[in-house]
């Protein structure tokens, strides 16, 4: 969330520099002041519909004390804006927070029952009485870096002929929708990976 000026307050007042972090630790009424959610935040039917999987206990069975919900928009905020970690908005919580739980979901699966539950809801959305897709598609692409003469992962010539860098696969069902990512070195073959990705 961030601040931004309401209707109501006085026109004449100037420009009242306030940093997001000390108006959420002094819980200070600024009558002209309201909170608003950035575009990258959940709505209320999202977060009900991931909160089950996000909130579930682990295998040691603990339980989240705070509140999960600035800390997961706060990962959906770094993706849409490319901004570094350190750099994430206090309102999100301490940057620290947000990418150590999003480091502990991509290496615990957490964001492969996501895209279960998310895929299931669109299918339902899209009239599909079946939540498991009949028949998926299968592409593969090679990460190519910029033409600007950026970073690439993109190298010809590899040894042996071989193209360095990275293949992403990814397996769609008949309406679009994902059913599954993975990204492997990119002299893997596209059967070895289709396994990978489906097994």
């Amino acid at each position: 969330m961030m601040l931004r000026r309401g209707r109501g307050g006085p026109d004449g007042a100037g420009a009242l520099s306030l940093s997001v972090s000390l108006f959420l630790k002094s819980h200070a009424r600024l009558p002209n002041w309201v909170l608003v959610p950035y575009a990258t935040d959940l709505t209320d039917a999202q977060w009900d519909l991931l909160k089950p999987v996000l909130q579930s206990p682990g295998k040691r069975g603990r339980k989240f004390k705070d509140d999960l919900r600035p800390v997961v928009d706060g990962m959906p905020y770094v993706a849409h804006t490319g901004c570094q970690w350190r750099y994430l908005p206090e309102s999100f919580g301490p940057w620290t927070r947000v990418w150590s739980q999003f480091r502990r979901w991509s290496r615990n699966g957490t964001w492969a029952r996501l895209l279960a539950v998310l895929h299931k809801a669109a299918r339902r959305a899209a009239g599909r009485t079946e939540e498991i897709p009949s028949m998926v598609v299968v592409d593969s692409h090679l990460a190519r870096g910029s033409s600007n003469g950026g970073a690439t992962f993109h190298d010809r010539g590899g040894p042996y002929g071989r193209t360095l860098g990275a293949k992403r696969v990814v397996a769609v069902d008949v309406t679009g929708l994902p059913v599954g990512a993975v990204v492997v070195p990119a002299s893997t073959h596209e059967n070895d990976a289709t396994a990978q990705l489906l097994g």
